[in-house]
């Protein structure tokens, strides 16, 4: 019987970043197992960890005792303990960052799997005489009605948290932990939705359900390749595929880019598969992220739908997992563990031997380059399921209008169809990928543009609350009347952001109801259900809105898309700028001529024959992919080699170009013949105070340097450096600024 266990111990420190051995005490023998939550003594303090491994035997001497069990059964099970170990040796980051992806936060914080504090009235409530406690009595009226609730629910409900606290020490009411479906009346979704069968499928579907049946059918992991245009039926090649996949006795995960696709890819999953699916992203509460988990965890859920880290849900039995707009950089976790869902999908891919699907109309290079070269199946959906085929697309260059002197920012084509979208009673959506109301503020007599004091980026105009916003830091500041650098008069406000495109329509037609959708107005966690639906049922005319309207969305009376500056991604500074220009025009035009009366695109630039533009009007994927790689092979970018990032941030200039350079002299002698780039300043060089300077590796075989390049990684950490220096490495960066 093992006499031992290897721990790892529950702190974010470089310092405890490596697993202890302890004693098992006798009498917890035959208990503990992986996976469980154990405290252990560390120097003179009690700490949480987690139990990676039972060990008869240990080289170590000295040891200590476990302290206790927290958890009567693993929180984590084997398949999860593997893939954090994989996970922090791919993303360079301590193993407990990797186990924390794992597991909502909510449970690391001593709660059991699945456990909710409710808030319950007692047997003297009913005969309480609160008519001098207005707000406690609302507070009971509502539990009378509802039953036990989840105290954040409570309050959403117009309850007060100090009358929950009142109520308690009276004794009317008591605060429990129970398990989803031990409450009386637990919380459920207000929207119903209608049960709905399989379509039958075109020629184009049939054939690629066809294969991947054939693929599911195989015990052994597979990767496919959808590329279907915009409309061209993939979500009903998603829903067969994973019927097929229940039907086997196995389960299914989906992840989509954006929680805004959520509340419609719902609809058609709760639809198809009723009372099956759980639902992950990051906008839940505590207490609705803590039930679809204990759905997931007991196997009443057998379909799994959300955003980037549902892709880390305790489903077993996998035996399909699919990613939809796979080439949407939101799959990308911008911090540790720096995980591409798409990497980690592949691995649980493989760990059950089951079939991973890719979709896309717009799919990035690398996968695509992937598919040719035979590392995966390649699915092609050329034509579209409804009536009407890809809308024309109209680039409109903005230099000509100014010669025409027409400042607007809605070009003359695109106005004279916004009137005509409101003259027929139709819908229209305007994307613009800024939000606030302008890009900048500029003074026209010294040319002085106000900037943020913390970091290295002008701030942005938000004209409805009349301030101005940095969008890295969150700092604000009032809007100048004169030029902070002259003190002239003549400021002006420089590049449209959604705001001031809301702005511009409600002048235009202010009698006609709009919505905008960016990350100021969907800030509630309801509100990208809600402005989904307020639009879907024509409540609104006129969507404007951020990259978060830009895919997935499917609304039939659309017949206008206005891409109100179409450059606002092409001139970032990062080599996979054009590719992301390419998949947001394409994907923005792909949301109109979906119905019967079907849709044009109108696209407002000032580089009109930038090849991202050209071919992107043209629905042309192929031709922009050609011509694309070719520019990535010339400069080896991915998919010819991979990247690693060493990004170092710090308050002193100096010490963080130091700390830059001590580690780049010391990766040359270990990466051979991969390429070092840097030591410079990033592009956003300064971002809260924090200077930040990066250097870059590229090589075709940079796993394989791993070991040499996380020795000298320790080695940083170690270092006694007298000014704080953070280093953050990514491997496979998707944005490199």
């Amino acid at each position: 019987m093992p006499q031992y266990a290897e721990i790892i111990i529950d702190l974010l420190s470089n310092a405890v970043d490596r697993p202890f051995h302890y004693n098992i005490p006798p009498d917890m023998q035959g208990k503990l197992k992986p996976g469980m939550r154990v405290e252990v003594p560390l120097g003179h303090r009690l700490c949480q960890g987690y139990v990676l491994r039972l060990l008869r035997d240990t080289a170590v001497d000295s040891l200590k005792d476990i302290a206790a069990i927290i958890d009567p059964v693993p929180l984590l099970n084997a398949e999860q303990l593997a893939l954090s170990h994989w996970l922090s040796m791919r993303c360079y980051c301590r193993l407990i960052d990797a186990l924390h992806a794992m597991i909502p936060a909510s449970f690391r914080k001593g709660r059991r799997p699945g456990e909710i504090r409710v808030v319950k009235p007692t047997e003297l409530a009913a005969e309480a005489d609160l008519s001098r406690a207005p707000v406690q009595q609302k507070t009971l009226d509502i539990l009378k009605q509802r039953g036990s609730l989840p105290r954040p629910e409570l309050i959403r409900l117009g309850a007060s948290s100090q009358a929950v606290s009142s109520l308690e020490k009276k004794g009317l009411v008591s605060i429990e932990a129970v398990q989803p479906g031990q409450q009386e009346d637990e919380e459920k979704e207000t929207v119903e939705h209608p049960t709905t069968r399989p379509h039958l499928l075109r020629e184009e579907q049939a054939a690629c359900f066809e294969q991947i049946r054939a693929v599911l059918e195989r015990p052994k992991p597979e990767k496919m390749l959808l590329h279907g245009i915009t409309a061209s039926g993939k979500t009903e090649i998603y829903l067969q595929s994973i019927a097929y996949c229940l039907e086997q006795g196995r389960r299914a995960m989906i992840l989509v880019p954006e929680i805004a696709l959520t509340p419609q890819m719902i609809e058609h999953f709760e639809g198809r598969f009723p009372g099956r699916v759980a639902v992950l992203h990051s906008r839940l509460s505590v207490a609705e992220k803590n039930r679809q988990w204990q759905m997931i965890l007991s196997g009443r859920a057998r379909v799994v739908l959300g955003a980037r880290s549902a892709v880390f849900a305790p489903l077993e039995k996998i035996g399909l997992i699919i990613i939809d707009e796979e080439h949407e950089t939101t799959y990308k976790q911008e911090e540790a563990p720096r995980y591409h869902a798409r990497d980690v999908a592949w691995w649980r891919t493989r760990y059950n031997r089951a079939t991973l699907l890719l979709g896309s109309a717009t799919p990035s290079l690398e996968s695509y380059y992937e598919a040719l070269e035979g590392d995966a199946v390649l699915l092609k959906m050329k034509e579209r399921v409804t009536p009407i085929q890809l809308p024309p697309v109209t680039v409109v260059d903005m230099r000509q209008e100014l010669k025409a002197r027409h400042r607007l920012i809605f070009s003359r084509l695109l106005l004279k169809e916004l009137n005509g979208v409101v003259e027929r009673d139709e819908q229209a959506l305007l994307f613009i990928n800024r939000r606030g109301f302008a890009g900048f503020v500029l003074c026209r007599e010294c040319g002085h543009v106000v900037r943020c004091p913390s970091c290295d980026v002008s701030m942005t105009l938000h004209m409805d609350r009349q301030i101005m916003c940095c969008h890295y830091c969150a700092r604000e500041t009032s809007v100048p009347a004169t030029c902070p650098g002259c003190r002239g008069t003549k400021i002006r406000y420089f590049s449209a952001g959604t705001q001031r495109v809301e702005d511009e329509v409600k002048k235009l037609y202010p009698s006609v109801p709009l919505i905008r959708m960016d990350r100021d107005t969907t800030a509630d966690r309801h509100a990208h259900s809600r402005y989904y639906r307020q639009f879907r049922e024509r409540k609104a005319k006129i969507l404007i809105g951020t990259q978060m309207i830009a895919k997935g969305f499917d609304f039939p009376d659309v017949t206008l898309v206005g891409v109100v500056a179409a450059d606002t991604t092409l001139n970032l500074p990062d080599f996979r700028a054009p590719e992301r220009t390419f998949q947001l025009l394409t994907q923005v035009a792909g949301r109109t001529a979906r119905g019967p009366r079907g849709g044009k695109v109108i696209v407002q630039t000032y580089h009109p024959r930038h090849h991202s533009i050209v071919t992107a009007a043209e629905h042309d994927y192929l031709a922009f992919f050609e011509s694309e790689l070719e520019t990535r092979r010339q400069l080896s970018y991915p998919p010819f080699s991979s990247l690693l990032r060493f990004l170092f941030s710090g308050p002193d200039e100096e010490a963080v170009f130091e700390a830059a350079a001590w580690l780049t002299d010391r990766l040359g002698p270990a990466v051979g013949e991969a390429e070092i780039l840097g030591p410079a300043p990033a592009s956003l060089y300064r971002i809260k105070e924090q200077y930040r300077v990066h250097t870059i590796l590229k090589g075709q075989d940079l796993p394989r340097l791993a070991p040499g390049i996380r020795k000298i990684i320790r080695e940083y950490h170690q270092r006694k450096m007298p000014r704080p220096v953070r280093l953050a490495v990514d491997f496979n960066p998707q944005v490199v600024l």
